[in-house]
């Protein structure tokens, strides 16, 4: 399929999801608090989002969606059921209270994450780059400030975010920062994790922003070296 078919059908699924404007009717709960129609509609866009970029890429979004909701739906579940608990509430009831929230915070990540991967992997950037690079009249400025945003997002998306997320596997970054000192216990063996942990998350953190600003110096001069368009009337005077 070619990427502005491809484009135009993903935009055609972004306009519920991102609006939050369903075409479909809440329908009859089939759980507390979540009705058919926003099931329905995620089936729709992962429907929509493996017929139009593969099966492939929707199993890896999937892949990366469930990553990024392990730790906000059972982190923030864990985290509202202690509150409750607590707080006076009974642990049955504490479970229930926030159990349809934490529901259809899933079905929307699940609908909303695939679809922004798919719609980022389908903008073909390198053709948008090569398009401005050769263009015979120059680039104007507000192009040139087009094509850096171009390098600077490819760089991060495909170079420094893989690079980093390698590192962090090969070197268990997350798990050598999470150890703490034998003998610790209670609220000090916490503190260290949580420190040690926040440490090596801004590490990790501080290494991308440098890896991705790496070259922008370079781009820019290269950038800025670009003939620039002449106006139209310069061009017929000349």
């Amino acid at each position: 399929m070619k990427p502005f078919l491809r484009l135009i059908g993903l935009a055609v699924l972004a306009v519920p999801v991102f609006t939050g404007l369903s075409f479909l009717p809440e329908g009859q709960p089939m759980l507390p608090g979540v009705s058919w129609g926003p099931v329905v509609e995620t089936a729709l866009v992962m429907g929509g989002v493996a017929g139009l970029c593969g099966r492939a890429f929707l199993g890896n979004a999937i892949a990366v969606t469930a990553l990024i909701l392990v730790p906000i739906v059972f982190g923030g579940g864990l985290v509202a059921w202690l509150l409750e608990v607590l707080g006076g509430v009974a642990p049955a009831a504490a479970g229930g209270l926030h159990g349809a929230h934490y529901i259809r915070l899933t079905l929307n990540m699940l609908g909303v994450i695939p679809l922004a991967l798919a719609l980022v992997a389908s903008i073909p950037f390198d053709r948008l780059e090569q398009g401005l690079l050769r263009r015979e009249r120059g680039i104007s400025t507000g192009e040139k400030y087009l094509l850096m945003f171009i390098r600077v997002f490819h760089h991060i998306v495909y170079f420094v975010i893989p690079n980093i997320l390698e590192v962090m596997r090969e070197e268990a970054l997350l798990r050598r920062f999470s150890e703490t000192a034998p003998g610790l216990t209670g609220f000090r063996r916490w503190r260290i994790w949580v420190r040690r942990l926040t440490a090596g998350l801004v590490q990790v953190g501080v290494s991308g922003i440098c890896a991705a600003l790496r070259f922008i110096p370079l781009w820019a001069r290269e950038i800025d070296d670009l003939p620039r368009r002449t106006s139209q009337q310069h061009r017929s005077q000349s």
